[in-house]
């Protein structure tokens, strides 16, 4: 059972703060217990808790501490840190499993505001391990799982090493004779792990000799204190769109919330992206809240000309084939092409080189990273089959990100000279506002498709696909499918479509579960793309060389 649970507050960011009062007590205490407890690991998570562990009790709104405490018993941790206002409940439970003869604690330790001093406990118990690893933060609603591993394996091309932490896991990259290695060291369930895992994942990559970390900082993430404790040197917002208004309650705290990492104390360097996707106003908003502007830089993907404020620009020779041009203090470097299209994944390229730009990297190891740039599992993925439609895979789930994929795969198919179709959904139990606006989005950009499940959660599918359905014009909806299975969504749009038609799997990317209720069920949806070209093929006689 995790621990982490969904503030509903909103303006959370206004109370926020990167040394917030009684800090040097948590300090204090991951000193003490790294001293008396030299082999325990430190956990708040039950599902992660071993046996000699450090259980750090964070009660939430879906658990409360008798629930955990429950779970952890089992696991037989060493040791328990709880929050001083749990103080009477804990002690109570554990006076009652020590008069059964029951109790599994050795020792139990109290402290005030432990959800927001998790993170300087965390750090000081593990001797403060981001003090020892070069740390950048990527924050914006839409690119930073590229922008995150693209850099994570471009500093390794460069370095020999580098880490990502983020919507896909852990990663290390390491670079070997037969090029770039990729291990999946484990995987969170979110896009920026708690405050005490985070640490904890940071003292583990310090142990592996990585000295180069670059993490996904979500809005919710920052606002929740998950990065409290880091040292943080460079810090780069891609873009900012609609996301999580649900739990932030307006794009205006969504602003504030983002802008929280550029307020990390003595960052050296900070990167910001524009493009025409994100208002400046967003960034005049943001620069309000930074006491030091003299550390900023810019890069841009726009085609337009260059503006006096951009310090790196990607230019466009040819969208649908990517040949850049790689410009840099106004001066033409040099043009190439790279293994991915989309003027979204120029910005993500863009943001990459200027953070190694700032790190002092040469151009011509710029470029080389650049030449190689390709997004990561589950963003732009093609696949092919003898006779069929091309099927993109993509994790597009947000409005921004939806427009911008459909837009490139709108010049894809328009030079195929076929017709851009679309399987997608949306979640269910959060985010209600955003449905109508995708239906909208899809129609814009495709011919036809399919509304199909995503992760419903609790909710009805069939009201989750009436809603989307809803930002469609009434004289387009017959063009679109209904159907509450993503299988059956994935097949019958497969089997429909012309050989010159490209179609968008939306919304689940690399993700291989669907949440349907409270169950987390296998579903992969390039498993489903390769099942349905196998059965086209059979339905229309092919054999496959």
């Amino acid at each position: 059972m995790n621990t982490k649970s969904t503030n509903s507050n909103f303006n959370l960011s206004q109370s926020f703060s990167w040394l917030p009062p009684l800090n040097e007590n948590a300090t204090d205490l991951g000193t003490l217990l790294r001293k008396k407890y030299t082999t325990a690991q430190m956990s708040d998570d039950t599902n992660k808790l071993r046996k000699g562990d450090i259980y750090i009790l964070n009660s939430g709104c879906n658990y409360g501490p008798k629930a955990l405490l429950a779970l952890a018993k089992t696991k037989n941790p060493i040791a328990i840190v709880a929050d001083t206002a749990d103080k009477k409940i804990v002690e109570e439970w554990c006076y009652e499993n020590e008069k059964n003869h029951t109790s599994s604690w050795h020792k139990t330790y109290f402290i005030n505001s432990l959800r927001t001093l998790a993170g300087f406990l965390a750090s000081s118990f593990y001797s403060n391990p981001s003090k020892k690893i070069k740390i950048s933060a990527v924050t914006g609603t839409n690119g930073k799982t590229t922008v995150v591993n693209a850099a994570a394996k471009a500093f390794a091309t460069c370095e020999g090493s580098c880490a990502s932490i983020g919507t896909l896991g852990l990663i290390i990259y390491k670079k070997t004779f037969n090029g770039i290695e990729e291990k999946k060291v484990l995987e969170f369930g979110l896009t920026t792990p708690s405050a005490v895992f985070l640490q904890r994942c940071i003292n583990h990559l310090f142990t592996q000799d990585i000295n180069r970390l670059i993490i996904e900082a979500s809005s919710i993430g920052l606002v929740q204190g998950r990065l409290l404790g880091c040292k943080i040197r460079h810090a780069i917002l891609t873009n900012i769109s609609h996301d999580h208004l649900d739990f932030h309650g307006s794009l205006e705290e969504l602003e504030a919330s983002k802008a929280l990492l550029f307020q990390a104390p003595n960052l050296e360097t900070m990167i910001f992206v524009k493009s025409n996707e994100t208002s400046f106003s967003t960034y005049k908003n943001i620069k309000k809240k930074i006491d030091n502007l003299n550390n900023i830089f810019f890069v841009s993907a726009t085609n337009e000309n260059i503006e006096s404020d951009i310090n790196l620009k990607t230019n466009h020779i040819s969208i649908s084939e990517t040949n850049i041009s790689f410009i840099y203090k106004s001066k033409l470097i040099e043009s190439f092409s790279i293994p991915t299209i989309g003027n979204h994944n120029m910005e993500n390229a863009a943001a990459v080189a200027g953070l190694m730009v700032t790190e002092g990297k040469h151009l011509s190891e710029v470029i080389t990273s650049l030449k190689s740039f390709a997004t990561p599992e589950g963003r732009m993925n093609f696949l092919v089959d003898i006779n069929s439609p091309l099927v993109c895979i993509d994790y597009a789930h947000t409005p921004d990100a939806f427009k911008q994929t459909l837009s490139t795969l709108k010049l894809l198919s328009n030079k195929k000279k076929g017709k851009l179709l679309c399987v997608f959904g949306c979640g269910g139990d959060k985010d209600k506002i955003k449905r109508s606006v995708m239906g909208e989005i899809a129609a814009e950009f495709c011919d036809w498709g399919c509304i199909t499940s995503d992760n419903p959660r609790s909710e009805n599918i069939k009201n989750i696909n009436r809603q989307i359905l809803l930002g469609i014009k009434k004289n387009l909806r017959s063009k679109w499918l209904l159907l509450e299975s993503r299988r059956k969504g994935i097949r019958e749009t497969i089997l429909k479509a012309n050989e010159d038609d490209v179609i968008l799997i939306a919304g689940k990317g690399h993700e291989n579960y669907q949440i349907i209720n409270t169950r987390k069920i296998f579903f992969n949806d390039a498993i489903e793309v390769k099942s349905a070209f196998q059965e086209r093929n059979k339905v229309l006689g092919n054999v496959k060389r």
